[in-house]
This record gives structure tokens, C-alpha cells and sequence, in this order.
């Protein structure tokens, strides 16, 4: 029997790293939903369609499909974000496309463009997606729903000790600046806004170790697919 888990929340607040983990401990696939959103930013700012937060949405999506963005599997069974052939996972991590990533993904052109490619890798596997309408859009039916979430000041944290390395100009303020302007754009965007999802089991991030978090989880989603398993 395939199934799906969502997990949904904020920029930051631990989900993709709670997804990964689940995933692995359910020995199934995880699908990172942002590196689509991540990919295609790059790719508008590669090509000069975003410069200045101003978008040339039209040829942006004419450009879009004639090439290539897709997410493939390794020999270890993990998925990457590739464009045209190319490994763009280092690229999309960085601060330049994460200030830009919230504005690209409010509209809905893109997000339908996103759609396609998350339901597409769906079909006939049981996978983990993280995201921000995961649950609430993409699949709206998903077996197990979770929405992750975590103070400002913790979510701010934990992204400038991931950013810290490479950028080292980085101010927490800055972050902190970056994720609330992202939270207001994801919140209030007319195409799948950032909700907690029907259904859903509300987790609240602070204060816990990854264990913690991932046992309880893990338990939870047991349980309910234990209950559908023939």
C-alpha cells in the first residue's frame, strides 16, 4: 500500500530535516517541495527574469517549459534538484535565492508549474513531502498530516547557523528580517497560502530535540497506517 505523509510550516522551523529523517525511518522516499520553489527562483535569476523583486512572470513561464527542472534519484535512493541536466542543489541553498524564493512562489503560474512536477513524483510510491500548502493543496487527502512550527527567534537561529558558514557578512537580524518578510508573503498570497492543514497534527518545535520530535511523529503516522494496511 503507498501512502503519503505531509508536513507543513514556516521557513525554517525544522520540517525538511524532520522529513528527511521520517522518510528514512519509514523507508520511503522524501521530497523536499521548497527545492522546486528554490530551483525555479534560481533559475529567474539566472536567465534575468527577477532582478530588483521585479518579475517577468510571462517569459519566465514560457522559458520554463522548454527546459528541464526536475528532481532525480540517486544511487542512495535521496533526491536531487537538477536543472537541464545540471545538479543545482549547493546553488539553491544560499541567501541569494532564499530572499527572492517567497516572491516567486506567490504566483500562481509558478505554483501550478510546481504542481505538476510535485504530483508527478507521487505516482505509485509512498513518499514524505514537506512544503507549504503540502497538506492543505497539493494533497489535500494525504494519509498523515503534520504542521511544524517554531518561534521567530528559534527559526532565526537555526537558519544562521545553517547560512553562517558560507555567509559570513550575515547578521541573525538580517535572517530574522528575511523569515518574517517570507511569513507575510507565504501567509498572505492569493494561490495556496501558508495555513495549518485539516486534519492535521500541530507541532510546536521549541525547546525539543530532533528526537523527541521525530519519535512523536513517527508513532503518530504508525498508527494510522497501521489501521489502513490490509
Amino acid at each position: 500500500m503507498n501512502y503519503i505523509v505531509t508536513i507543513d510550516g514556516p521557513s525554517s522551523s525544522g520540517k525538511s530535516t524532520l522529513a528527511k529523517l521520517l522518510a528514512k525511518k519509514l523507508s520511503i522516499s522524501h521530497i523536499d517541495s521548497g527545492s522546486i520553489y528554490r530551483a525555479v527562483t534560481l533559475y529567474a535569476l539566472e536567465n534575468k527574469f527577477l532582478s530588483n523583486k521585479k518579475i517577468l512572470l510571462e517569459k519566465l513561464v514560457k522559458s520554463l517549459s522548454n527546459s528541464d527542472i526536475s528532481l532525480k534519484e540517486n544511487s542512495n535512493g535521496i533526491f536531487k534538484m537538477y536543472i537541464n541536466n545540471e545538479d543545482v542543489e549547493d546553488k539553491i541553498r544560499g541567501s541569494r535565492v532564499s530572499k527572492h524564493v517567497s516572491e516567486v512562489a506567490k504566483y500562481e503560474e509558478i505554483r501550478e508549474f510546481v504542481l505538476r512536477i510535485q504530483r508527478d513524483i507521487s505516482t505509485n510510491r509512498s513518499i514524505v513531502m514537506d512544503g507549504r500548502d503540502i497538506g492543505s493543496f497539493v494533497f489535500p487527502n494525504a494519509d498523515v498530516k503534520f504542521y511544524i512550527d517554531a518561534s521567530i527567534k528559534t527559526r532565526s537561529e537555526r537558519r544562521y547557523n545553517q547560512l553562517k558558514e558560507k555567509e559570513q557578512h550575515l547578521s541573525i537580524r538580517e535572517v530574522e528580517n528575511d523569515l518574517l518578510n517570507r511569513d507575510n508573503i507565504d501567509k498572505t498570497r492569493k494561490k495556496s497560502p501558508l495555513i495549518i492543514p485539516k486534519n492535521s497534527l500541530i507541532i510546536n518545535n521549541v525547546n525539543r530535540t530532533i528526537d523527541d520530535v521525530l519519535n512523536q511523529m513517527l508513532e503518530y503516522t504508525n498508527s494510522i497506517i497501521n489501521k489502513k494496511m490490509p
